[in-house]
């Protein structure tokens, strides 16, 4: 397996696009369409929120039948908090992306991202859908991954390519996501192609353990959004059939690999981020715990600020680790700084400031908790929280 340049229509047989529909102001580029020449075994993971906008509802629906040939994405509105109105805007829609196409409605998944309790522009959007399908080409794909961003500074993209039985296969994909971003998943969108071919049971048990170990792995402020939705087509134009188990391990790891990339595309992207946080929990008594332990701490407002300010005091990591839901030993508690000791045995080590600073003034920062209670451990990728994430936030809606 190799990195190569790429997105979206880095797997053979697809192909992407993106152009202004006027959702956004200035004519910035605002939707997107990613098409499978041929039908597509699909997959999808979808947001927990309890309020689930319209495009998410209608695409879990439709991922049902295992298949799907395109997906249709937009940005600066979120359809969320529309009722039955909204749905009635999704459904229009897809049916004009279908008919477009000359597919059926039930093969066009949809996602959106932006501002909540706004209605789409239906009628604008439609007329953009005519030069939306003109512009579909494989060299395309950063287009698309342009007209999905909201507050994020940078397209996302990652592609990789791998040889199995002899022949080429491939996986790449596009994401979005700056802000809302906390596990379970962040306020992102992205899509994953692959010329495998894959049964849609395996496709979905590959997308959930890949997204449980990236895009559910990151935080950058802990606030959970309304559409995230990861999806992904599968449509065998390589002749790569993944069936026995060393297929299965090494399109997994295909899969792991661009989707950790893009995830981490995304917590390095953070709104106002300036530096990243790793934060690693060993020694918990059961993954579970660790998650829980891994997660507080990437959440922790004050753990976030410290790191900003790159300030001396490792006395919030532990605050955040006694505060999680890991049962453990408070008197054998160790906590490192990019493999220095700060915290032996559950007491602070007399470091020094300068030292202190000097670690938490780094670009990429590691943390790692060590619970002494049993071999369980998690991994947690985050950000610092900065003023800039507060003014953008502030007025986001204006």
């Amino acid at each position: 397996m190799r990195w190569i340049a790429g997105g979206v229509t880095t797997a053979v047989g697809f192909l992407a696009s993106g152009v202004s529909a006027g959702i956004k102001r200035r004519r910035k580029s605002d939707l997107a369409l990613v098409v499978s020449d041929t039908l597509a075994s699909a997959a999808g993971v979808m947001t927990t929120n309890r309020i689930q906008a319209a495009p998410v509802q209608l695409s879990a629906r439709r991922l049902r039948r295992g298949t799907a040939r395109a997906i249709l994405l937009n940005s600066g509105c979120a359809n969320c908090l529309t009722g039955p109105e909204g749905v009635r805007d999704a459904l229009r829609l897809g049916r004009s992306v279908a008919r477009a196409l000359g597919v059926p409605e039930r093969e066009v998944l949809l996602a959106s991202t932006g501002l909540i309790g706004r209605r789409l522009p239906v009628a604008r959007m439609e007329r953009a859908i005519p030069p939306l399908i003109k512009e579909l080409s494989r060299d395309h794909h950063r287009a698309a991954a342009q007209a999905i961003l909201t507050t994020d500074r940078v397209p996302k993209e990652a592609a990789v390519q791998a040889r199995l039985g002899g022949r080429l296969c491939h996986v790449g994909g596009m994401a979005k996501g700056a802000g809302m971003i906390a596990p379970s998943m962040a306020t992102m969108l992205c899509v994953l192609t692959t010329d495998v071919a894959i049964a849609p049971g395996l496709l979905r048990e590959a997308l959930r353990e890949a997204t449980n170990l990236t895009f559910n792995r990151i935080s950058v402020d802990g606030d959970m959004s309304t559409n995230d939705a990861v999806l992904t087509l599968a449509n065998g134009r390589s002749g790569v059939a993944i069936r026995r188990t060393a297929e299965v391990k090494l399109f997994m790891a295909m899969l792991m690999a661009v989707s950790a990339k893009l995830a981490a595309c995304i917590v390095e992207d953070g709104e106002g981020a300036s530096k990243v946080m790793e934060v690693q929990v060993v020694g918990a008594r059961t993954e579970h715990e660790a998650k829980r332990c891994a997660r507080q701490v990437a959440n922790s407002p004050l753990v976030k600020t410290m790191l900003a300010g790159a300030d001396p005091n490792v006395g919030r990591i532990a605050a955040a680790v006694g505060a999680s839901a890991a049962r453990f030993d408070p008197d054998r508690l160790d906590i490192f700084l990019d493999h220095r000791p700060v915290v032996s045995k559950g007491a602070a080590l007399h470091v020094g400031t300068a030292m202190l600073r000097s670690l938490l003034a780094k670009p990429r920062v590691e943390v790692r908790v060590d619970l002494r209670a049993g071999r369980a451990r998690a991994l947690m990728v985050t950000c610092d929280l900065t003023e800039a994430y507060v003014r953008i936030n502030a007025g986001y809606s204006s």
